[in-house]
């Protein structure tokens, strides 16, 4: 592939395209937080658990699709011609509606295995799964072909719709668990759908397979490090179900939701970084400079953001989080030590990916994921959600200096050729 021209070019173009992203990423997490924190609020402890673990194996569908499809589309075709990318697009947004399919068929056939609530959330979960994966996909896209501005109108539409129908649920006083999933879902759908208008982009389902293997020097090493890391977090929520309770899977998210807000900026940045690095020729210097700056921002805020929570006041926890707060208050410091120590790695990994060195990320996450689902274990066993959150962070702890070492191995041999 021919690496074409930066869109909107120069310093102007990519201040715009930041705004932009950083706006979508806004959005995007203002959704997905706004409804946890809802939920939280009206259900159960063990109901806001189901959607917690619901929720968990959104999170890894999101990671395996873009693993397998939208990092293509920022490492491949960031630099491409609109023809180009328009055909990549079709190809990438089809993979992800493919594997959103088969990914729904497992879930919904798990209800018969299941109790309630869970077995009920599942079931509504796996119906809607790929019109949410395939909402995600559009940001990929348009971030990847330099038009961030259709991202955040897609999200924001998303929101708007969300907003609606959960309002609609308020009205009506439900505190069915399910009901909440289905508005979630629904409303990422219709936005899917609003993806094809925006882009006039048909998502090409024959083929899916051949896009896999064409880019599998991308796709092979990111999914499976995709399915060690954040297939191994959400295992290890199932594990603390197993070993301790759904309480204690409500107090994790809870710490996560509190917590997620600084994924706007963390995605934002690293989806920026990506196709602006890759499609640049960046130094050495340069880029050793780009890894730290984005690594050094996100520990500073995670430390600021984290700690205003640690001093809030029961009160105010108990009017986010309704019963879940008391939970999550005692996991809150060791989730916000692995918050930052993750943030202390997000810098080069960005980078590893964007010279096309998956195959080096991929090592660190064979040594975190593991390390996430033993140490979650071991910890829930030892001291319930506490433990748990220990786990996190020692986890996030033993891949660091892995992940600078293999950082600065790609820095000496530059980047790798597609």
């Amino acid at each position: 592939m021919v690496r074409g021209r930066t869109p909107g070019g120069g310093s102007g173009g990519l201040r715009n395209r930041a705004a932009w992203v950083m706006a979508d990423q806004a959005i995007s997490s203002l959704s997905n937080a706004g409804l946890s924190l809802l939920v939280a609020t009206q259900v159960s402890r063990a109901d806001y658990g189901a959607f917690a673990i619901a929720f968990s194996v959104y999170g890894f569908a999101i990671a395996m699709t873009q693993s397998t499809a939208g990092q293509v589309l920022s490492i491949r075709y960031a630099g491409a011609g609109p023809q180009e990318h328009r055909a990549a697009s079709k190809s990438a947004v089809g993979t992800t509606l493919a594997l959103g399919i088969l990914a729904g068929l497992l879930l919904t056939g798990s209800w018969l295995l299941l109790a309630p609530p869970l077995d009920r959330v599942l079931l509504a979960f796996g119906v809607l799964l790929p019109g949410l994966l395939v909402q995600d996909a559009w940001r990929s896209v348009f971030i990847s072909r330099g038009t961030p501005a259709q991202a955040f109108w897609n999200d924001l539409v998303w929101l708007a719709l969300q907003t609606l129908s959960i309002g609609g649920l308020l009205l009506y006083g439900s505190s069915s668990v399910t009901h909440y999933v289905l508005a979630w879902g629904i409303s990422a759908g219709t936005a899917a759908l609003l993806g094809i208008v925006q882009t006039g982009v048909r998502p090409k389902l024959v083929g899916w397979r051949s896009w896999l293997i064409e880019h599998r020097q991308i796709t092979a090493p990111s999914a499976a490090g995709a399915f060690a890391v954040i297939g191994a977090g959400q295992l290890a929520f199932i594990a603390v179900a197993s070993i301790g309770s759904l309480a204690d899977v409500g107090a994790l998210r809870g710490s996560q939701t509190l917590l997620g807000p600084m994924n706007i900026i963390s995605f934002a940045i690293t989806a920026l970084a990506i196709p602006e690095v890759a499609r640049r020729q960046l130094s050495k210097r340069q880029f050793l400079t780009v890894a730290a700056a984005i690594s050094g921002v996100l520990v500073l805020v995670n430390l600021v953001w984290g700690g205003i929570f640690l001093v809030l006041p029961d009160s105010v926890g108990e009017a986010l989080l309704g019963a879940t707060w008391t939970g999550t208050r005692e996991v809150l410091p060791w989730m916000v030590a692995s918050a930052c120590l993750v943030a202390s790695t997000t810098g080069f990994t960005a980078m590893i990916r964007a010279w096309n060195w998956a195959s080096y990320a991929f090592r660190i996450s064979i040594v975190a994921g593991p390390a996430i689902l033993l140490f979650a274990a071991v910890g829930t066993h030892l001291d319930g959600a506490r433990g748990a959150a220990m786990g996190f962070a020692g986890a996030s702890a033993l891949a660091l200096p892995l992940g600078w070492f293999l950082f600065w191995r790609v820095l000496k041999r530059g980047r790798q050729s597609d």
